[in-house]
């Protein structure tokens, strides 16, 4: 990351400094990145400042960075190879191209603020299918005929 900004043209106004010290993680760096480019995304062109979303884990982090698990799930692993989470061109407009969601500020740096609706409440959740996995396994077979019960149960609900 500090090595790329050098060749940003916005470099001054991400208002990233390189810190060179020990106590500096590398999950604080990445944070601290993706929040810079959120922030600057959102004062120029709001509908685009949420799009580094897509390429966070959320919840399908295939790594953390070297002894750190303390990586928020909405910020991408700079680390390696990144893949988009989410397709789509405008993933986060649940609120339409009417009206944008709002960043609210936080109590901690991992912590993405957005002001938003509560249209409803999880209630339950159920399985990621791992069926690469499962073939592989000596239950596999049991395991794939629970993921689609379960699947069933939510559709139920």
């Amino acid at each position: 990351v500090y090595g790329l900004l050098g060749l940003a043209g916005d470099a001054d106004e991400l208002g990233i400094r390189p810190d060179y010290t020990t106590s500096t993680t590398l999950a604080q760096v990445f944070t601290q990145t993706a929040r810079a480019i959120i922030q600057k995304n959102w004062k120029i062109q709001r509908k685009r400042g949420l799009q580094i979303l897509r390429y966070g884990s959320l919840g399908q982090r295939k790594s953390a960075p070297k002894n750190e698990t303390d990586l928020p799930s909405w910020v991408p692993e700079w680390n390696g190879r990144i893949a988009k989470t989410y397709q789509r061109e405008m993933s986060f407009l649940a609120c339409g191209e009417i009206r944008m969601p709002d960043l609210v500020p936080t109590t901690s740096p991992t912590i993405l603020g957005l002001r938003g609706f509560c249209v409803g409440t999880i209630v339950d959740l159920g399985e990621q299918a791992r069926v690469d996995i499962w073939r592989r396994s000596a239950d596999g077979a049991k395991k794939i005929v629970g993921f689609f019960d379960n699947f069933r149960r939510l559709l139920n609900l």
